[in-house]
């Protein structure tokens, strides 16, 4: 059993130091989606408005948008189908956005937690009085049943805490300002809405954690408030340990949860159970885009969480590993988004807009032609049955990588972070990728350096990656490693290479399993022309290790495979 099993998945989750540890004081490395969509949809993913609103600075004001986030959604659908037809769309949408089948198939991929964001509206009702919207609970509860019969941790997301509080469109606030620091209605609506959950779910284990806002500040002109970030956690934690103290609680930083400045003090003195949680896409996959986190959670003795991002395939199978190195552990956004080539939604699960989508689309940006109350009733209907899993296409390459599963092919430059032994190559590499190494990583054969400043050639700009521009170079005494989990039957592991110079390379393969097991063999690298080697024949089992290890002579390595 290792620290990312879903056997770890028992009693409460809480922090020891730098790690998260379960009900039995062993290492928990979450491993999870966010689930976009469901209670704070957003309209770049579900066939919507873009993102950003076109032809407008960022910094510019702006109203919401029709179909932009949930408020906006429900505004849209009593345009399009009437009021009465309105009056229950959120609830049949979230319904059916998440089923049984979700969490059971995320359990099954070998996921260990899920992110729930969640709009306040649908639990504290925007009215003067303090009114629970049972409703929104019972669907909650219901979620949270599935996860502990499929052991999910379920993290408490607030994404849309009362009045918006990252003047952005997916806090689902009034506009796109963050009136929850602004107003002191808002900003106390917030804290009471944390104390009820703390007073329904403070023995609930099976909740990982309380996520207690998200992206707080993030939008245009905001950084002002930045100081009121640490003065509402200092305020709204101590009111959740009257009720609850069992739970983690994970803090986020301002500008999209990448800001680490407000973590200088503890925050939870009476329980010392929280964490620090980053967002961040399109990173890196090397340790030096964890740094500023590092430092951080060094200095406050908190771990660290990804409670929000992603990539490319293959950098999340390299980052997120590197990033385990340390214990952290990762929440991908998002799990399920319309299958749609005019939208941005990244989705590892798919769904179908309905087919007659087009006229609705033309109305929501751009004020087309309405649809009649009927006929936009019949492709509402048809929206709501396409969400659910049953009718959803799944990204299955995208989980292996994700998982380190069998099918997938990694860069030989992607090798185990603290895995390889190098001689110390002193001159980098043209893309200053992992030089802390000390590895010797060049260009492939055929391969230009990338250009770092345009000059007037007329040479159309190649792309370049050092995941797919470098191969790795090992020499005498040399290694690298790379880690395999859930191989189900037999794998056949294979690797491009090559010798250097001509020389006859030697090399020493070394398997070894979680559980002890080692398989050991040697072969010869010969020819400077590229060929596939098998390296490996793994059995069964939950985790394997492969070495490389150079024991004569040198060469180069382009890529591992794993076979399914």
């Amino acid at each position: 059993m290792n620290k990312f099993s879903r056997d770890r998945v028992k009693g409460f989750l809480h922090t020891d130091g730098r790690r998260m540890v379960n009900g039995d004081g062993k290492t928990v490395v979450l491993r999870g989606w966010g689930m976009g969509n469901w209670m704070n949809p957003e309209g770049f993913m579900i066939g919507g408005v873009p993102l950003f609103v076109e032809n407008a600075d960022f910094n510019d004001f702006a109203l919401p948008r029709r179909f932009e986030r949930g408020r906006t959604m429900e505004t849209t659908v009593r345009e399009l189908c009437g009021s009465w037809y309105a009056r229950d769309y959120w609830i049949r949408w979230a319904k059916n956005y998440v089923t049984e089948e979700d969490i059971r198939l995320m359990a099954e991929m070998g996921y260990n937690s899920v992110r729930l964001p969640i709009s306040s509206r649908l639990f504290l009702a925007e009215e003067p009085e303090i009114i629970w919207v049972e409703e929104g609970f019972a669907i909650l509860d219901q979620v949270l049943d599935w996860c502990e019969k499929y052991k999910i941790y379920a993290i408490l997301d607030m994404h849309g805490a009362p009045g918006g509080q990252s003047a952005l469109a997916c806090d689902d606030g009034l506009d796109n300002r963050p009136h929850m620091f602004t107003e002191p209605e808002s900003r106390e609506r917030a804290i009471l809405l944390w104390e009820e959950f703390a007073r329904r779910y403070a023995d609930r284990w099976i909740v990982g954690g309380y996520d207690l806002i998200n992206e707080p500040l993030s939008g245009p002109d905001c950084a002002y408030l930045i100081p009121e970030l640490g003065k509402f956690y200092d305020e709204l934690i101590p009111r959740i340990r009257k009720y609850d103290k069992n739970h983690m609680l994970t803090l986020e930083g301002a500008v999209f949860s990448m800001d680490m400045d407000i973590f200088d003090h503890e925050y939870d003195p009476e329980c010392h159970n929280w964490c620090m949680h980053t967002h961040f896409y399109h990173f890196s996959p090397e340790v030096r885009d964890l740094y500023r986190f590092l430092d951080s959670s060094v200095r406050c003795n908190v771990p660290i969480w990804i409670g929000e991002g992603g990539s490319e395939p293959v950098d999340n199978s390299i980052y997120y590993e590197i990033a385990a190195t340390f214990d952290i552990g990762y929440s991908i956004w998002s799990w399920k988004s319309a299958d749609d080539p005019k939208g941005e939604g990244s989705g590892v699960v798919r769904y179908q807009l309905p087919k007659d989508w087009e006229p609705v689309r033309a109305y929501i940006r751009n004020g087309g032609p309405r649809p009649s109350y009927r006929e936009s009733q019949k492709i509402m209907d048809e929206m709501l049955e396409n969400i659910r899993m049953e009718h959803c296409s799944v990204w299955w390459e995208k989980n292996y990588y994700n998982l380190r599963q069998p099918g997938i092919t990694l860069p030989a430059v992607g090798f185990d972070e603290g895995s390889e032994k190098a001689n110390g190559w002193r001159f980098g590499n043209p893309f200053g990728y992992r030089t802390e190494t000390g590895m010797k990583m060049v260009l492939k054969p055929g391969v230009k350096p990338p250009k770092h400043v345009v000059v007037p050639t007329r040479e159309e700009i190649r792309p370049s990656n050092p995941l797919t521009d470098l191969c790795l170079e090992l020499r005498a005494g040399e290694q690298a490693s790379y880690t395999i989990r859930d191989v189900e039957k037999t794998c056949n592991v294979t690797a491009k290479l090559r010798s250097v110079d001509g020389q006859e390379g030697r090399v020493k393969i070394l398997c070894t399993s979680l559980d002890g097991n080692v398989q050991e063999r040697e072969l010869t690298v010969k020819g400077t022309e590229t060929a596939g080697y098998e390296l490996a024949v793994l059995e069964a089992g939950a985790e394997w290790v492969v070495t490389v290890v150079m024991e004569a002579g040198s060469m180069q390595m382009d890529e591992i495979t794993f076979a399914r």
